[in-house]
């Protein structure tokens, strides 16, 4: 049987909450791509996977540049793609763990794309952050013939006035950037008793915000952040 290259989604923090699936893949792997951290600290998404890594494995930490210099970033997606075809040309399994799942904001798309021509790809989902809020904290995002839009907040203020303008169900991701901004929208549009804000899903630090008035007095707020907002569900 010919070797693979597996993206695995490892979910939003807990270890418990990977599949399955996701589990059983990790016995089987050679190699383990990892994003590497720039503090020094373990990687999030390794730290996740580590009680279902067999004692065996290859971990290769690699470094992907979070900046908007394109050209640095497609050197780094390139060198890392060559390497991981390389990998699994020399009959090894290969996978790499990115948090949440796999298709959603995730770095690994851009290393599918250089892949996907030269080796067998299997992408095992995993849980998002978002439905992971959602379900942890009873919040219905949607229902019968209501719309979900998931938008990113380093996107134009324009685009995310108009989503919440015409959806009734809405997931806020990356707020960390422009959460100011974001906190007086939601109020501007008496959303704030709709909403609910979210660092850290599942992790250790993870910190609850129901009552949005209390963001206006923060300096920051953690790079995972997501804010849920659904129009017919008032607390």
């Amino acid at each position: 049987m010919s070797c693979k290259f597996y993206g695995i989604g490892v979910g939003p923090g807990d270890s418990e909450l990977i599949t399955i699936k996701a589990a059983k893949i990790f016995e089987i792997l050679d190699i383990l791509y990892v994003p590497q951290s720039k503090n020094g600290k373990e990687s999030i998404a390794k730290k996740i996977a580590n009680p279902y890594l067999n004692k065996d494995i290859l971990i290769k930490e690699r470094y992907f540049p979070m900046n908007y210099n394109m050209d640095e970033k497609i050197d780094v997606w390139n060198s890392i793609s060559k390497e991981i075809v390389n990998d699994v040309k020399q009959n090894k399994n290969v996978g790499f763990v990115t948090l949440g799942d796999p298709m959603i904001y995730s770095t690994y798309l851009y290393v599918y794309e250089r892949l996907k021509d030269y080796i067998e790809v299997v992408t095992i989902p995993g849980i998002s952050s978002f439905i992971n809020i959602a379900s942890s904290n009873n919040f219905p995002l949607v229902m019968d013939r209501e719309s979900l839009a998931i938008v990113s907040c380093t996107d134009d203020m324009h685009r995310i006035y108009d989503v919440l303008d015409n959806f009734e169900s809405i997931v806020l991701m990356k707020v960390y950037k422009n959460f100011k901004s974001i906190i007086d929208l939601i109020f501007e549009k008496g959303l704030e008793k709709s909403s609910i804000m979210v660092s850290n899903s599942s992790m250790e630090d993870e910190v609850l915000i129901k009552d949005l008035s209390e963001v206006k007095k923060m300096d920051s707020v953690p790079y995972f952040t997501t804010i849920l907002i659904n129009k017919t569900y008032n607390r």
